[in-house]
């Protein structure tokens, strides 16, 4: 495993001179910006803020955190500063301060944070297709966090982006994970390319998608070991090492 040194290195390629090195590097930059920044809170009290934050489950309060994280505009401007990698070490990095440090529920925020899919059409028999819901995010909230995405995650990685890359790294690392069964993740990964191959509408079995998914698989079976291994320890190595 190549491990933190790598990661120090790659990112310390990425930076630029100036105030974006000390934010790249974790620390406050001398204009104020660093990757740890918090919501914008509603100012006051009120009876319907505290009812919406008794009543509404912790899961939900939490993703909706990490996707106005990605979505803020300080994501977007230090993604360009930093690079595509230290960026998707922030998120994961986020959230795991919002999950407390687990890292369980840290790699279920991350892999929220980073869904790319609204909806999928379902293949079905007389209707043709149905489209069921994934995110359930308001249109404009869904585009905002989308764009903002890290997307050049590889050195094959098409003009159009590797976005939905990240959600296949994160479900397999989350899974893995969760079953300390690296077998498991492989097999249901294999399952979700089969199934989109026959059931989505423009669905295929991709083998970036694969890749992607024993990247995340690797990353969830070492966190087992070793908790403070960041996404870009494994996103970047090189391929015959996956």
């Amino acid at each position: 495993m190549i491990g933190r040194i790598s990661s120090v290195l790659f990112l310390l390629l990425l930076t630029t001179p100036g105030k974006a090195v000390a934010q790249c590097d974790d620390a406050q930059g001398s204009d104020g910006l660093t990757w740890d920044y918090d919501d914008v809170q509603e100012d006051g009290f009120s009876v319907v803020k505290f009812l919406r934050n008794v009543f509404t489950p912790q899961v939900v309060t939490d993703t909706k955190r990490i996707r106005n994280y990605v979505r803020d505009e300080r994501f977007h401007t230090l993604r360009l500063r930093c690079g595509e990698m230290r960026a998707v070490d922030g998120i994961y990095l986020k959230a795991l301060k919002i999950a407390e440090y687990d890292l369980a529920r840290a790699l279920f925020l991350s892999l929220m944070a980073v869904l790319e899919h609204q909806k999928v059409d379902v293949k079905v028999p007389v209707l043709e297709s149905v489209a069921l819901p994934l995110t359930f995010e308001e249109d404009s909230l869904f585009r905002t966090r989308t764009a903002n995405l890290p997307s050049r995650l590889y050195q094959d990685t098409p003009p159009e982006g590797d976005r939905d890359k990240l959600q296949h790294f994160f479900a397999s690392a989350y899974l893995t994970y969760v079953t300390e069964s690296p077998d498991l993740a492989r097999t249901s990964g294999n399952l979700v390319e089969w199934g989109e191959a026959k059931f989505i509408v423009g669905g295929s079995d991709d083998l970036r998608d694969r890749r992607a998914n024993r990247q995340g698989e690797a990353f969830g079976r070492d966190l087992l070991v070793v908790k403070t291994l960041l996404p870009s320890d494994y996103l970047v190595l090189p391929k015959e090492a996956r």
